[in-house]
């Protein structure tokens, strides 16, 4: 069988592409800099309306302050205290803000503390994803924890704390926010419903049509609406570009597996929102996709279910883990659930979301609700710097040797095993 093309001919074609598109991204962060010397230097409040994404306990905070998360409505998200009563999540507000000392350009692109306060309330007109909450919590009988999972899952809103935590302590927070994973499945998904009415008219109507792009095509225009729809969050966003690029390649008869590509892929996203070059949750997502690549490109010659059923969801889970600890340290043994559940998720998501659209979306609430309640401790374990140097340097050399990707797989795994079982210990 012939093997595809590269994507570029050779080194110096993906060299001088990638300056160009480098140099696009720097003038783009420049206007985004500037920007931000503007507001910086501002001595005025500035004004904007923005929603509210979270509320956080003003017990934990003095004064009996209440914590906001906002979005601003061009899209900047930051955090304000206020003292006035705090307004509902998701409602939207007149706020007046400007940049506390010391916030640096990374912390402005991410996410800043900001000083001001909320001007009045902004009367709320017809919000479809308000509606579309209040149709999912119609069928769970007032199950917060519930609730906000679906709110999550179907529209990429932020968890509670507390949720967030139960969730991460099961090693599923990748389920949980809407990603590339969400997208392969509703792509597989939409695919699916279209093919039955497309293959009935492409034979009577229009034989001479290609199945796979016309297809591709509409489904790729759905899902871009969805992603729309629920705020392009970052993940999203390199999804969906990715599965974009990956649908051109394919069409083109080009090589996908490539870690070329994957670079042209991560340039070309920066490029259209270079914003998220300081969100950790692009580049957890860019990590994600890069060991996919790697499991990939050494097993390939395995049958496709081994790689689809165990090597994936396995591989991805304990390559995946020393990454996620870099950031988030909580430890306990229940993250081995982590490769069944993701899984179960594959045939869970598309079924939750018809059985919501026939309300009767409570189906699974035991089920979820008892899995929620399973992971009740964890322990806060960092990894020392030295390792996490081993492991960065394992990670990009083992694109280029078999060998050493199979010692990347069994330092993942020993970490994993160790880490679990300091949890274990320290959890009695």
């Amino acid at each position: 069988m012939l093997a595809s093309p590269p994507v570029f001919k050779n080194s110096k074609e993906f060299s001088v592409v990638s300056l160009v598109i480098l140099f696009f991204i720097a003038v783009r962060l420049l206007f985004l800099y500037m920007e931000y010397s503007d507001l910086k230097n501002l001595k005025e409040y500035y004004y904007s309306d923005a929603q509210v994404e979270r509320v956080y306990d003003s017990k934990n905070y003095k004064n009996g302050s209440s914590l906001l998360k906002l979005k601003s409505s061009n899209g900047k998200s930051f955090y304000l205290f206020t003292q006035k009563e705090p307004p509902k999540r998701f409602s939207w507000v007149r706020v007046k803000y400007k940049l506390k000392s010391g916030t640096g350009f990374l912390k402005y692109l991410s996410g800043f503390f900001a000083k001001g306060d909320i001007v009045e309330p902004i009367e709320d007109g017809f919000d479809p994803r308000a509606f579309l909450r209040k149709q999912i919590d119609a069928q769970h009988d007032g199950k917060s924890a519930i609730n906000t999972f679906y709110h999550a899952i179907f529209l990429a809103d932020p968890l509670d704390r507390e949720l967030r935590e139960k969730i991460s302590n099961l090693g599923v927070s990748h389920l949980v926010a809407i990603s590339g994973f969400h997208l392969g499945i509703m792509w597989l998904f939409l695919f699916g419903i279209l093919f039955v009415p497309y293959r009935y008219f492409q034979q009577n109507y229009f034989p001479w049509r290609n199945r796979n792009i016309d297809l591709g095509l509409v489904t790729l225009l759905i899902l871009g609406v969805f992603v729309l729809f629920v705020g392009a969050p970052p993940a999203l966003t390199r999804s969906y570009v990715m599965l974009s690029l990956a649908w051109l390649v394919l069409v083109f008869g080009l090589e996908l597996i490539s870690f070329q590509f994957l670079a042209f892929a991560i340039l070309v996203i920066l490029l259209f929102k270079p914003t998220l070059i300081a969100s950790l949750g692009f580049w957890l997502s860019v990590s994600g996709v890069f060991y996919i690549f790697l499991i990939i490109k050494w097993l390939q010659e395995y049958p496709g279910w081994f790689i689809t059923i165990v090597a994936i969801p396995v591989g991805v889970f304990l390559l995946m883990f020393p990454v996620g600890h870099l950031f988030f340290h909580n430890t306990t043994g229940w993250q081995l659930m982590s490769p069944p559940l993701s899984l179960l998720f594959i045939p869970f998501y598309p079924i939750a979301l018809f059985m919501h659209l026939l309300g009767l979306g409570d189906i699974f609430d035991p089920g979820l609700l008892a899995l929620f309640e399973l992971p009740q401790k964890s322990s806060d374990i960092t990894m020392p710097h030295f390792l996490i140097i081993l492991y960065a340097l394992s990670s990009i050399t083992a694109i280029f040797s078999r060998r050493i990707f199979y010692f990347l797989l069994l330092f993942a795994a020993l970490i994993v095993g160790y880490y679990i079982f300091l949890s274990s210990f320290a959890n009695g």
